[in-house]
């Protein structure tokens, strides 16, 4: 008998390369390397679907020069690094510069009778076919050194990333379609200093080791590419959007009010005016929050909210530690971050009866109990529960991830 058949390509995509090298070293003192490469994608239209990405490195050993030749025995290495080059970027997904046609629906058949049809079919978005590869730019310096014939080395590199034409969907008007169109829409852009130091030496059967790197980053959000310059994200619980990208500003952080305690007396309540002795915040009773004027207009509203913290660390580093006698070797491995926040989401306000103990017994219950967290109510004229800093946790660490002790048996203990 017959049977029907179908199928077809689930969101195909293909990728073309053209790749180009030139090195050149003279005599172990300057070294160049240049690069170009040529992508096609075919997740963009025929307008940009070829991206071209070039990069040159260049490098120059300091004591190979003559001048260095009589150097103290102590002084083994320096290079000096420069490097720029560009990279590109295309994973959003197959046919985003097109509209496909999306079925399965309804529209009105017929005259008088008006009949409802399921089974239609119309574009699924708005088509942008002058979407193309997502661009990042990148500068780095570096400076290499070794003393002690190697057993010391230290690397420092400065660098600076610029994201030029990040991949998003665009801000546009809701009547152009029911899925916005996506397009190179924002620059972001990361710099910061990198270190690596390491120390190392082998004497009899004593055999050490010990390597260390941090990083700073500082990133920044240089146009967000919509009309009002920020845009608002992670709705949570009952509290609403925690998180805000603004031109300028880390990407993203979070937004929320400044606290300053918690009212421990009606007569602090009273006390808490502005210029024309009106009560800031007039709703309030003794163990709620107290919300800072951020803006100092004298009023406790939305223009109060501010930037109260953000998630990426300023540093991250790591510690690796390693030493052995005869048979016996130890390691372990630190790693840490500094300058992270937390939004703690535990309190849930949304399930009053599933808040976490130390929380419930650390509220407000009398005057001088607590400056942090406010008196227990199921609601309040005051809106204890909006976005504020009293959320954030520091979110810096040091930990411990890996600790080991071995002890390697006699070769004629294993040998058969």
């Amino acid at each position: 008998g017959k049977r029907d058949v179908y199928g077809g390509l689930y969101s195909p995509h293909t990728l073309a390369s053209y790749f180009g090298r030139f090195t050149y070293n003279y005599a172990e003192r300057y070294m160049a390397q240049f690069t170009v490469r040529r992508d096609g994608s075919s997740n963009f239209g025929p307008n940009n679907k070829w991206g071209t990405f070039p990069s040159v490195s260049l490098g120059w050993n300091v004591t190979n020069e003559k001048f260095l030749e009589k150097r103290p025995e102590w002084f083994t290495k320096m290079k000096v690094r420069l490097s720029w080059g560009k990279n590109g970027n295309e994973a959003i997904g197959s046919f985003r510069y097109t509209a496909n046609v999306a079925m399965g629906n309804n529209y009105t058949f017929g005259g008088a009778g008006n009949q409802l049809v399921n089974g239609g079919s119309k574009p699924s978005g708005t088509p942008n076919a002058d979407l193309k590869w997502e661009e990042s730019e990148q500068y780095d310096a570096g400076l290499d050194l070794s003393f002690f014939n190697n057993s010391l080395t230290f690397t420092v590199d400065w660098f600076k990333k610029k994201t030029n034409g990040m991949l998003k969907t665009m801000s546009v008007p809701s009547y152009l379609g029911e899925s916005k169109p996506w397009g190179n829409v924002g620059d972001m852009e990361n710099s910061g200093v990198e270190f690596e130091l390491g120390y190392k030496f082998r004497k009899g059967d004593w055999a050490f080791n010990v390597n260390a790197n941090a990083s700073y980053l500082k990133n920044k959000l240089v146009n967000l590419g919509n009309d009002t310059g920020y845009e608002t994200s992670d709705n949570v619980h009952q509290i609403g959007n925690v998180s805000r990208a603004e031109n300028g500003q880390p990407y993203p952080f979070f937004y929320g009010y400044k606290t300053a305690g918690i009212f421990q007396n009606q007569a602090q309540v009273n006390a808490y005016v502005n210029s024309k002795g009106e009560k800031m915040q007039p709703n309030a009773e003794p163990g709620d929050v107290i919300f800072v004027d951020y803006n100092g207009d004298g009023v406790i509203n939305d223009a109060d909210k501010t930037n109260i913290g953000k998630g990426d660390p300023d540093w991250t580093f790591g510690l690796n530690f390693g030493a052995s006698w005869k048979l016996l070797d130890f390691s372990m491995l630190w790693a840490g971050s500094f300058g992270n926040k937390i939004f703690d989401t535990t309190r849930r306000v949304d399930l009053r009866y599933a808040n976490l103990p130390e929380a419930f017994m650390g509220r407000w219950h009398g005057e001088g109990t607590s400056n942090t967290m406010p008196r227990f109510a199921w609601s309040t004229a005051n809106d204890n529960n909006k976005v504020s800093d009293l959320y954030i946790k520091n979110g810096s660490y040091v930990r411990l991830k890996n600790i080991q002790l071995g002890v390697t048996l006699p070769k004629k203990w294993t040998e058969t």
